[in-house]
């Protein structure tokens, strides 16, 4: 069922904790009328809880020791890199591995390699976790790509929408309690105790991953023969409706980066506020990214009956008009706003390109999806924080509206092909 052990060895290890006769076993565990696409939005939270309450931890002790947020950054950022360097290959395995058996690999490699650093001693054991850290990334990568597989074969075309963003809403849930508890939990635990947590939270998933149903269980024929027929394996999505699909989702990337810089720059440079001000807006807006989370859930029925171009310029008025207010209190919401719109149309172009993708092309939209995206972030950190140094917030707000208005100007010529149904390859 695993065809790419000869092109990417390093998953043989994995293959040999899952034996035919184990695999057998632990399947009757989970009968084929027990299996479902819904427990998907449960493994990601789990997924993502562990996995976060070690990184902010580790992160927040890596800066303590060096005192290098530069440092303290790229424990933070460690988990991104693998999926980037390791693009091709991830490709290959979503477009030959069968996707719920390739979660199952993905989470049985995470859980080894994060219950072996238990085992390291104290004085090496933050290097070791840093490794560990920068070594599980490659899986996490597989892990939310293969599981985008999973729902688009086995959902129903007229539910997917609503079941990718429930797994989004997952994800980011568990990120959000991750990050959350990581404060109170290392005041508790010390760092092997919380690797323990993380292991404690991949067993469940582990056993999530296995609940994951087949493309051939339950999912309508069109979407069966679409998954089974998936051989591509060259990375690269040649449909101009996807390209821009792409582009417009680069843009959504481009204003996450603006944000990680905005969230320090307007509370302390913007409301000459102090670090005070400055946990406040981190805590609003992490309540208001949520909230468009959830919103958009609920709003699925309604996103396509606005143009596709609708949802990259809703979010610019209020982002300006809360740069230009200068006061906290109008600055806040308006802010807070520009985030629930700007999670919205993360969520919609999300589920534009996964359901827009051919069975064919669907390897490649995942993984470009899992490498694209952090790169776009960091490009964009990277310009707007040197922006801000240079001119200031106000006028780097307006070059991300201007940037916004060309972006969708140029992607704008597809007209209703943005909003076509899933297509068969």
């Amino acid at each position: 069922m695993f065809n790419d052990r000869q092109t990417f060895p390093s998953l043989k290890c994995v293959h040999l904790c899952h034996p035919p006769a184990l695999e057998e076993y632990v399947m009757t565990l989970f009968p084929a009328n027990f299996r479902s696409p819904h427990f998907t939005p449960v493994l990601l939270f789990v997924n993502a809880c562990g996995s976060f309450l070690v990184l902010v931890s580790l992160s927040t002790h890596v800066g303590s020791v060096t005192g290098s947020g530069l440092l303290a950054g790229a424990v933070l950022s460690a988990p991104w890199l693998p999926a980037l360097l390791l693009a091709a290959p991830l490709n290959r395995l979503l477009g030959r591995g069968a996707p719920e058996r390739l979660v199952r690999l993905a989470e049985g490699a995470s859980l080894i390699l994060t219950a072996a650093a238990l085992v390291a001693p104290g004085h090496a054991l933050p290097a070791v976790a840093t490794a560990l850290v920068l070594a599980r990334g490659f899986f996490e990568a597989v892990t939310r790509s293969a599981t985008s597989v999973v729902l688009r074969g086995t959902v129903p075309p007229e539910r997917l929408d609503r079941a990718n963003t429930a797994a989004e809403i997952g994800k980011l849930t568990g990120l959000s309690v991750g990050a959350a508890l990581a404060g109170p939990a290392a005041a508790v635990l010390p760092l092997r105790g919380l690797i323990a947590v993380n292991v404690a939270t991949l067993v469940l998933s582990a056993l999530l991953a296995w609940a994951l149903p087949s493309p051939g269980e339950g999912a309508p024929a069109a979407a069966r023969d679409g998954a089974g027929s998936a051989a591509g394996t060259r990375l690269r999505v040649d449909d101009p409706v996807l390209r821009r699909l792409f582009a417009r989702f680069l843009l959504v990337a481009f204003w996450q980066g603006f944000h990680t810089v905005a969230v320090t720059v307007i509370p302390l440079h913007v409301l000459g506020g102090g670090t005070r001000l400055v946990g406040v807006f981190v805590a609003v807006s992490s309540v208001a990214l949520f909230a468009g989370s959830l919103a958009a859930l609920p709003a699925q029925r309604y996103l396509d009956r606005l143009p596709s171009a609708a949802w990259a310029l809703l979010p610019m008025p209020p982002l300006l008009a809360a740069v230009l207010a200068g006061r906290t209190v109008p600055t806040l919401v308006l802010y807070a706003l520009f985030l629930v719109l700007f999670e919205v149309a993360y969520v919609h172009y999300n589920n534009r390109l996964l359901a827009t993708a051919s069975a064919g092309e669907l390897s490649s939209v995942v993984t470009l999806r899992a490498t694209l995206l952090p790169s776009g972030v960091a490009v964009s950190i990277l310009a707007m924080g040197a922006l801000c140094d240079l001119v200031g917030p106000l006028p780097t707000a307006f070059v991300v509206a201007a940037v916004t208005l060309l972006v969708t100007a140029a992607t704008g010529t597809t007209g209703q092909a943005w909003r076509r149904p899933v297509r068969d390859a």
